[in-house]
């Protein structure tokens, strides 16, 4: 069987043309975004929201802008994590404002701007349990989202501490929560930040506890098709100068360190040193 990353990488993009020339043809640009990737994006009820929308906002209206199109139409358009590559490959959605981890493997595929963020992948795991260490799970039942890197991190983990459990993928986030509570699965791994937004608005958020090891740190970034220096200039743009005028900084206050809607909890979250010291570079 030929691995899934082989055929996508053999499968040239649908669009010859720039994504300029492409919004400005059609009037229309499309955003792919999580539905439920607090707080990155997620729909609010009235549409898609969250920080990396936020942070996305002036890298719509500089390509509404630059790309001339008369009455831009700009739809959000949902996708699950495991489709954004071929949807982008295949012009179906222009950029992604979401929580997407920028591997090696994604960039010979897709194109990211500077990070927005760094994630931690950690394990969830039921409080009742009493465990204090990822280690304490050998043996066990993992749950991931498909398309992520908390499989990656959790085998990387496995191999260099000799330690052996099973893994299973599931569709959403809704349903890995389902599997961890009817003790189906004994922990879920998934980006720190994520998990500690489930926890918060879960029923009984006691029932729940965030194991204390970091299994990886990955940049978190927009994501767009590669081959198109046009749009990549742009979108550094953008995010570089939101860096320095204090519009990015700002933005993560709202979303990671104040009561943020809709559950209007503060997950209190604050700045990594990684992207401290991305912010001091860029001024």
């Amino acid at each position: 069987m030929v691995p899934l990353l082989l055929v996508l990488m053999a499968v040239p993009p649908a669009w010859a043309q720039s994504t300029l020339e492409k919004v400005r043809s059609r009037s229309l640009l499309v955003v792919g975004y999580r539905e439920n990737a607090f707080p990155f994006s997620f729909s609010d009820g009235k549409g898609a929201s969250g920080y990396s929308l936020d942070l996305c906002t002036p890298i719509i209206e500089r390509i509404g802008r630059e790309s001339s199109a008369k009455n831009l139409r700009v739809v959000y358009q949902a996708v699950e994590q495991e489709r954004v590559v071929s949807l982008l490959r295949s012009g179906a959605i222009d950029l992604v404002c979401a929580n997407t981890s920028d591997t090696e493997a994604r960039r010979k595929l897709v194109s990211f701007s500077p990070p927005i963020f760094y994630a931690a992948v950690r394990v969830m795991v039921r409080s009742g349990d009493k465990l204090t260490s990822v280690n304490q799970l050998a043996g066990k039942n993992l749950v991931v989202l498909g398309g992520t890197t908390a499989r990656n991190a959790l085998e990387m983990h496995a191999a260099g501490n000799g330690l052996k459990w099973k893994i299973a993928n599931v569709l959403e986030h809704d349903a890995a929560m389902s599997q961890l509570s009817l003790r189906q699965a004994d922990g879920y791994a998934r980006d720190d930040v994520l998990l500690i937004n489930a926890a918060l608005t879960a029923k009984n958020p006691a029932d729940f506890a965030l194991l204390p090891e970091r299994l990886s740190s990955e940049p978190i970034a927009i994501v767009y098709r590669s081959g198109d220096p046009a749009l990549q200039k742009l979108v550094d743009l953008s995010i570089v100068e939101s860096m320095r005028s204090g519009k990015f900084n700002q933005t993560y206050e709202k979303w990671f360190t104040k009561p943020a809607p809709p559950a209007n909890k503060a997950l209190n979250l604050p700045m990594s040193p990684e992207l401290s010291r991305l912010l001091a570079a860029a001024k």
